[in-house]
């Protein structure tokens, strides 16, 4: 997995790229090739945002949460991946089933 990691009108914080880092992880189990994650982390006003971008298997996926703490935006961010991800699972899984020959 290739992991890039910016921030925006703000300092780098190794903490919040330990957690990126952890987070991102659960991804892997979804792609069986090379996967490339995007993470920009900024601050808006008083609210904390973490966009994702996921690049992968021919799948191009985005994630986005605004929130007052960085960990809540980046978990929720994941989530916003993780269920579009279960979605494209199901449509291929029924589209396999349907054009299944008995």
């Amino acid at each position: 997995m290739l992991m890039n990691i910016s921030f925006k009108q703000m300092d780098s914080s190794e903490t919040i790229k330990a957690y990126v880092n952890e987070k991102s992880e659960k991804l892997q189990k979804y792609f069986d090739g090379r996967i490339t994650v995007t993470w920009t982390l900024s601050h808006e006003k008083l609210n904390r945002v973490a966009h994702c971008h996921l690049l992968g298997n021919n799948m191009d996926y985005f994630g986005e949460a605004t929130t007052e703490d960085f960990y809540a935006s980046i978990d929720l961010a994941i989530d916003h991946i993780e269920k579009q991800l279960r979605k494209h699972k199901e449509i291929v899984k029924d589209h396999l089933h349907k054009n299944r020959v008995v």
